[in-house]
Formats: C-alpha cells, structure tokens, sequence
C-alpha cells in the first residue's frame, strides 16, 4: 500500500519563503537532566530506538515536478543521526545557555531533515542538559510538544519500512487535483480567513513608538524565571484571570520598568500572542495565527492581571483570523521584492511577542533519566527586540526572555523585574509558592 502523500501547507511555505531575518526561525528547548545519571551513548542509543515515533525528523523537504503541487516531505534514505547529534562539554548553567543559543540562531541546513540536538555535558561525564532545536516549518508550538512527547520513555514506537518510496508522479498529480478541488470547495472558508484578517489588520492600529521596536542583530541572550504554578493560578483566579493573564500582565509590567528606565513612559504594550488554530473546512498541519493584545504596563500587578483578563477576554469573543491570510495569495512576490522584510523591520504594531505551551504536568523521563526543567527557546526578528516563551512544565511555570544583547543591554535588569513582578503578585495575596529561580544573562 502506497503511503499518503503528505505536503508542506501554504503556511509551511511562508515560514520557508519569510525566513529571511537576522536569526533563523526556529524553536526549541533546554531539557535539563538529574546529573549524573545518563551517559551520552546511553543518550544516543535512545534517540535512535525513538525516532520512529516522531517520523518528521527523519524527513526532508523535496520540490515535485511542474503540474505537481507544492512541496512534499518524504523520507530521508540518507539519515543519519549523527549528523544532528553533538557532544559539547559544559562546565555550568551559563555554558548550557551559550550552546542552546548557539543552536538556535545557527540555520539548519535545508537539505537534510531541519532539526539538530546537542548533549551538553558535565564534568562527571553524564549528560547534563539535552537542548533540541527544529525549524518552524517542522513544528511549531504545539507539534514540538508531540515531538518531545515521541522522544521521551514511554509505548514502544511502531517501526516501519524506511526510507518509504517516492511517491510517484502520477501519484502526485493524482493528489494535486484533488487538492485544488478541496481548494474550491474551501473557498468560502478562505474568503472568511480573509475578511477577518483585513479586520484584524486595520483595527489593530499603530502602537506608541518605543526602544523595544528597533532593528536587531544576529546574537541573542537568554534569562529565565521560574515559580510554582499552583500558586500563580490561585493568584491569577483571585485577580479573575488565567495564568496567561498572570504572563501577560507580569511581562508588560518588566518591560515598562525597563523602559522607564530609559527615560520613556509607554501606558500600553502590544504583545502578539500566538495560538493554535484551524478553521473550520482548513487543512491541518502549522497554521499560523496570532492575537495583538494591548496590555497595561504600569499600576499594581494585580491590578494589571485584572485589566489584562478583561482584554483577552474581549479578544477571545471576537472572531479569530489566521494573521498569514491576508498575505498568503501574494507572498512569495513580496518576499521576492523586499517589502516583506522591509515590513518586519519597521513595523509599528507589535512590541513583543509571547508564546504560552503548557507542557506535560508530570516529569519526563529520557532513557530513564528524570527531565527536571525545560527551558523554552524561540526568537523574534525583525524590529522586535525581544521575545518572550511562556512554559508550564511539572508543577512549574517559566518565562523566557530572549532578546538581542544590542539592542536590549539592560536584560538583567529585565529578568528583575519579571521575577519582582511575580513576587508582588503572589505576595499579595500570601502565596509564596517557592523560592523563585532567575537564570541571568550569560556574559558575553
């Protein structure tokens, strides 16, 4: 039996066609290991065994002939896990942040599958932290999760045939037509995505002109808080929101203490906020569709909490528009002419970006080895000088600030006040949760 054609969507395409920043676009994450507990080889033979599991990281892109439709994943009958895999020695927390961030802004080639993994190791031999980094057009949020998901212990994956055959031409044009007559019958579906991007567009405004929307280098840094989720969910309920509130609310509250500190005063901060969407008739796979929230940045936390609940729940009774519809019939020309990357780098809509994923609420285990933290990974190009991952994982939740060093010198200073702001939060309402952990900007 001939195995199902599976194809890049329109929105995989634009992730390929717009990767045209200072840093590619890729995401990731830093699992962080019990020491002394997994070797490299015993690491390695893991992945291996797994990677049945998650098929796409055996898989490359490859272009069909003309008449064919667009682009197909298939698999890569040269593979090799090696060619993925590195062993680099890490004295400390600061060495591990200098690897991830090396992987993360390093392209991955795009004639092989589009992930690469590093095990950072300690001195005692084991395998500290494992950091796995893929493109976007391999998995966004959600799909990295299901990644992590089929590399971690658990049922035993289904090994089958590999490589698969090429699909053959006929075959392709066969799915190509049938295709395009799923194309015709979504049209209605299409216009809507269309009707409500224009929407979103033109109701979204220009944001107040601040140092946060500046053009960015190619370098990036990284710090981390953490504290205890449980108690961040009683505080966000008493304040009437979410923990995505609570996120919201606590990062534009940091990033106007900084900007205060500059010597500019900014009421409200647009964070774009990304989620996982599908319209109804639309294909699956990576779609890519974002909310422009207007967010507090001053007053008491949880006066900013209670603020921020009423804004996102505005935002959620509207209807939702994928933000890639407006583009998607003519972009590939405004790639080719500059304008798209023109846009990114002076846009005035957006002042940051933050991804919330709620990771698994139970400890991974890696061959064994319990994965005591992770640490998110993700970028923003352009003129968004920093960028914000937002992760609950076993009990805890993090926020990741990544931003260009550059443009962003006072990222401590940042860190502090996300940490400050969660503190407010929970002591105001007597929850202390647990000691908080900030993981400070590696020194360059």
């Amino acid at each position: 039996m001939a195995a199902a054609i599976d194809r890049l969507s329109a929105d995989d395409l634009m992730s390929l066609d717009g990767d045209h920043g200072t840093v590619p676009m890729q995401v990731g994450g830093v699992l962080w290991l019990e020491q002394g507990r997994l070797r490299p080889d015993e690491l390695r033979a893991h992945l291996a065994a797994r990677l049945p599991a998650a098929p796409r990281l055996r898989q490359v892109m490859r272009r069909v002939p003309p008449g064919c439709g667009r682009p197909v994943w298939v698999d890569d009958p040269g593979f090799d896990l090696d060619a993925h895999l590195a062993v680099r020695p890490a004295a400390g927390d600061t060495e591990v942040d200098d690897l991830a961030i090396a992987l993360l802004t390093t392209p991955l080639p795009r004639d092989r599958p589009l992930w690469a993994a590093t095990m950072a190791v300690a001195a005692d031999g084991s395998v500290r932290a494992f950091v796995l980094v893929v493109h976007h057009v391999l998995a966004d949020g959600l799909a990295a999760l299901a990644v992590l998901a089929a590399l971690a212990d658990g049922s035993a994956p289904v090994a089958g045939a590999f490589p698969q055959p090429l699909p053959s031409r006929a075959a392709l044009r066969a799915d190509n037509i049938a295709g395009r007559l799923a194309g015709l019958r979504r049209l209605p579906v299409a216009a809507w995505e269309l009707v409500m991007a224009v929407r979103l567009v033109v109701g979204s405004g220009a944001v107040a002109t601040s140092s946060l929307n500046r053009p960015t280098g190619p370098r990036r840094r990284l710090v981390t808080v953490e504290r205890d989720l449980d108690a961040v969910r009683a505080a966000a309920h008493r304040c009437g929101g979410t923990v995505n509130d609570v996120a919201l609310a606590v990062v534009a509250g940091a990033l106007g203490d900084v900007l205060r500190a500059r010597g500019e005063d900014v009421a409200t901060l647009v964070c774009s906020v990304p989620f996982a969407y599908h319209a109804p008739g639309s294909p699956r796979g990576n779609a890519s569709a974002v909310m422009p929230l207007a967010v507090p940045a001053g007053g008491s936390v949880p006066e900013r909490v209670a603020a921020t609940a009423a804004v996102t729940a505005a935002a959620k009774r509207r209807p939702r528009a994928l933000g890639n519809a407006i583009l998607r019939p003519a972009f590939r020309l405004l790639v080719r002419t500059g304008w798209f990357r023109r846009y990114i780098d002076s846009q005035r809509r957006v002042n940051t970006i933050v991804t919330n994923v709620r990771g698994p609420v139970t400890p991974l285990l890696l061959a064994g080895c319990p994965v005591e933290r992770i640490v998110p990974l993700t970028v923003a190009t352009g003129n968004l000088t920093v960028a914000f991952a937002v992760f609950s994982y076993a009990g805890t939740l993090s926020i990741t600030a990544m931003a260009d060093p550059e443009a962003v010198p006072d990222l401590d200073r940042l860190a502090a006040a996300l940490d400050a702001g969660l503190a407010a939060l929970l002591g105001a309402g007597g929850d202390q949760g647990f000691a908080t952990t900030v993981t400070p900007a590696s020194p360059r």
